[in-house]
């Protein structure tokens, strides 16, 4: 007697590829270690020099760099110094405070690393709006300034031209708009990484020249 099965057609297995197999047991295998794997950090763009940095707050843009004799206010004799001058759009309303700039130049150091504007190295450096009737401290609303940064190094011992780096490496960060709940007032903070430190918006390689 035939069965009532035997009538009926057998059905082929299902075949999955092992392909498939391998790459469902692949992503098993990284889910369980935490999730799927990140890519490398995109590193910040590298604008020329001459560029200009959107900062938010400010626009900025790296004029030149250049290694002189300067004479000290003192009468001192002349020595080295590096200056480096900034156009920068202040876009506020009101005028800015210098040190906002400086904050945002997150890294001012040469090609083997050592940092020029960090507190308690061997380099001391002044920031300025140069004027006729003197250097201010305050960038104003809505216009292009002259910044100069002067750096240098401390002490009446002469300092040769040679002593400065060749290339100076710069880090911006940026500003973005924060409201205080309690008060309404808005104030610019840098833009920070989950790490809470500022991200870098751009990073440029300016060439320092020799006068003379």
């Amino acid at each position: 007697m035939t069965s009532p099965a035997s009538g009926r057609r057998r059905r082929r297995p299902v075949l999955v590829p092992l392909v498939v197999l391998l790459g469902a047991a692949g992503v098993g295998t990284v889910a369980a270690a935490g999730g799927l794997a990140e890519g490398p950090p995109e590193r910040p763009p590298r604008p020329p020099a001459g560029a200009e940095i959107d900062q938010d707050v400010f626009r900025t843009r790296v004029r030149d760099a250049v290694v002189h004799l300067a004479a000290e206010d003192s009468g001192a004799p002349r020595n080295a110094v590096l200056d480096v001058t900034f156009s920068v759009y202040n876009d506020a309303r009101s005028s800015v405070p210098l040190d906002y700039l400086e904050r945002s130049l997150l890294r001012v150091a040469a090609p083997g690393g050592e940092r020029l504007l960090d507190a308690g190295r061997r380099w001391e450096h002044l920031m300025s709006v140069p004027g006729e009737g003197g250097a201010s401290t305050q960038l104003p609303p809505r216009r292009t300034s002259t910044v100069l940064l002067r750096i240098k190094a401390p002490g009446t011992e002469p300092v040769p031209a040679g002593a400065y780096p060749a290339r100076l490496d710069i880090d911006f960060g940026r500003y973005e708009n924060h409201e205080d709940f309690l008060t309404g007032r808005h104030r610019a903070e840098l833009v920070t990484g989950d790490d809470e430190r500022p991200l870098v918006a751009a990073q440029v390689a300016v060439p320092v020249r020799k006068a003379g």
